[in-house]
């Protein structure tokens, strides 16, 4: 309810306490949607980024997006992390959010909110020699081979890092080069392999069971831990200048293969990018240099010489 002081009289709020159906919200994306665990921690980090102004009942529409305006710029405040690309997948969360809202009659009228301009930033990915040091590195240990297969299978497929540690040996269809990935919001796609990669896939998987990448407890290898071990890695191989983490694989594997001539929308379904506008952020980082190599191999002119 909201007490208005002139006429003394309280009256239902145009948009109330939002932070009470948080909880129904999350639930019906976990149990109707399948949204995944990491999903639901990106909810529940979103929202509560946004916790002060979900936490108030509103008159008008109106106050509720200055209420947001003013919390953006308190969270731009504070500095690290919290820059408009961040701040964006908060609001990404907010906005599935509001609109759930509305259809579910919890707003009386829908309530849209627009996105912050975002700085155009070039990926950074690892340079050719770096790659090289890490496909020829080798390991005698069983944690440093389970790291070596996974480092060239990011570099080959551009896997999400949660993809890449949820395969099984079910997966794995070597015969014919590819594997079946499950993706965000559970959506499957085939992600083609190379004949390397399939080499290195048999040899690696001949000692496992189900789930390919394990701790040597036999539990589930984390996100945290593969970061972990990167950088270990990196250290020992002096790779520097670039962060080394299953996101630079990601966006090294991209960015080599608009390099080599690679089709967009291809590399878009390999991604598993529902919109290809994010996957023509990886043009950013092709030089001149690149676009001359690839018109040199397709152009008309060069192929009738």
């Amino acid at each position: 309810m909201t007490y208005n002081n002139t006429t003394g009289i309280c009256t239902l709020a145009s948009i109330p306490r939002l932070d009470n159906f948080i909880e129904r919200f999350t639930k019906e994306r976990q149990y109707l949607k399948g949204v995944t665990p990491s999903t639901l921690a990106w909810y529940l980090h979103s929202f509560r980024a946004f916790r002060p102004v979900l936490q108030q009942e509103y008159a008008a529409s109106s106050d509720f997006k200055a209420a947001v305006i003013q919390r953006i710029q308190e969270l731009r405040e504070q500095g690290r992390g919290n820059k408009a690309v961040s701040i964006n997948t908060y609001l990404r969360c907010l906005k599935a959010f509001l609109k759930w809202s509305f259809q579910e009659r919890i707003l009386a009228e829908p309530v849209t909110l627009s996105w912050l301009k975002e700085e155009k930033v070039i990926l950074s990915t690892l340079a050719e020699a770096q790659i090289k040091a890490l496909i020829n590195w080798k390991s005698s240990t069983v944690s440093g081979a389970r790291l070596h297969c996974l480092v060239c299978l990011l570099l080959d497929t551009g896997l999400r890092i949660s993809e890449a540690l949820g395969l099984t040996r079910e997966d794995l269809d070597l015969d014919n080069l590819v594997l079946k990935v499950r993706g965000k919001g559970m959506k499957h796609r085939l992600v083609p392999i190379s004949e390397e990669m399939r080499r290195l896939l048999w040899r690696y998987s001949q000692k496992r069971d189900s789930l390919l990448f394990l701790t040597k407890y036999g539990t589930p290898l984390s996100p945290r831990d593969v970061l972990r071990d990167l950088k270990k890695l990196a250290n020992r191989l002096g790779i520097t200048g670039v962060r080394m983490s299953p996101h630079t694989l990601r966006h090294t594997f991209a960015v080599s293969y608009l390099r080599a001539g690679g089709n967009l929308f291809y590399l878009s379904r390999i991604l598993g990018h529902a919109d290809i506008n994010t996957t023509q952020r990886y043009l950013q980082s092709l030089g001149v240099q690149d676009l001359q190599a690839v018109h040199s191999k397709l152009s008309l002119l060069s192929r009738r010489a």
